[in-house]
């Protein structure tokens, strides 16, 4: 039922219960993989559907006194409400207590985890790589993690049976497991998943500001499958933005560059120039693809 040696908890906290934290959840339950769990998610709008998911045995907007009795808390909210969700966490989060969480961008949530305030808390950074273009309680999915990456991010200080747990815990829902550090895994996404994600946000709002305001409804699936992540949390990608600026924007301007060689091939009607351009991508997608 899960992975060999795990221990399920007694209860587990999930703070947001959207599509990665409602997924957890739903997973947890079939699993067996805690015998209580305990929900928190400040938007009233999703209570109902997340009691009627049966996404949690006790379910509150906020941390409160209950939060005690997890040995697991989750953090399954956008980046940008880290700052706002610890300071309720800190006075009821149980002294041996894990703290994890889904953040698509880690180093900022470490910056805060080493402050003075949070230094004892038993924290590990994690990245489940299975996210989707829907989002909020209805669309959490059982299985949405097996076969899925997800990175876990320990430091120096991080106590290796804190390591242990939370490997065999994602271990236990199907996903392969692998470590790496905050700035390398924040680096890497800003390429391989923010980059992405802006340019299917600026594909589609230039292609709707354009004269022809039929032109979406006459696409066919190639635009379709590229800009299928434009459909995502707009406030959530805009967190992640911000967040991973630092890293981010160098890759935008990197795309820029690449975009104005485009351009100047294509006014040069530089076709030898322009296959080359284009054959490196193709050869570069190919060989990811093998």
């Amino acid at each position: 039922m899960y992975a060999s040696g795990f221990q399920p908890f007694e209860a587990i906290a999930i703070v947001g219960l959207g599509l990665i934290g409602g997924s957890v959840a739903k997973d947890v339950r079939r699993l067996g993989l805690a015998r209580k769990i305990l929900g928190y998610d400040n938007n009233e709008e999703y209570h109902k559907e997340i009691k009627s998911e049966k996404l949690a045995d006790y379910l509150s907007n906020m941390p409160d006194k209950k939060l005690a009795q997890a040995e697991l808390v989750l953090l399954a909210v956008p980046v940008k409400s880290f700052k706002d969700i610890l300071p309720l966490i800190l006075p009821n989060i149980s002294s041996t207590a894990i703290l994890t969480d889904t953040g698509s961008v880690k180093s900022p949530l470490l910056k805060m985890m080493c402050s003075h305030d949070y230094e004892n808390i038993r924290f590990l950074g994690g990245h489940p790589i299975a996210g989707s273009e829907n989002f909020g309680p209805s669309a959490a999915q059982n299985n949405l993690f097996f076969g899925k990456r997800c990175i876990i991010t320990p430091e120096e200080k991080t106590d290796k049976e804190s390591i242990l747990v939370v490997r065999r815990f994602w271990e236990s829902m199907g996903a392969k497991v692998s470590e790496m550090d905050p700035e390398s895994h924040d680096q890497m996404f800003a390429s391989v998943s923010h980059l992405p994600h802006i340019l299917a946000y600026a594909c589609i709002q230039a292609i709707s500001n354009t004269d022809s305001h039929e032109a979406l409804g006459h696409s066919g699936a190639g635009l379709k499958d590229f800009s299928r992540i434009a459909s995502s949390s707009p406030e959530m990608w805009a967190d992640i933005f911000l967040e991973n600026q630092e890293k981010l924007l160098p890759r935008v301007v990197a795309f820029k560059k690449v975009l104005s060689s485009l351009e100047e091939k294509i006014k040069n009607n530089d076709k030898k120039k322009l296959v080359e351009l284009l054959a490196l991508s193709k050869t570069a997608r190919d060989r990811w693809m093998l």
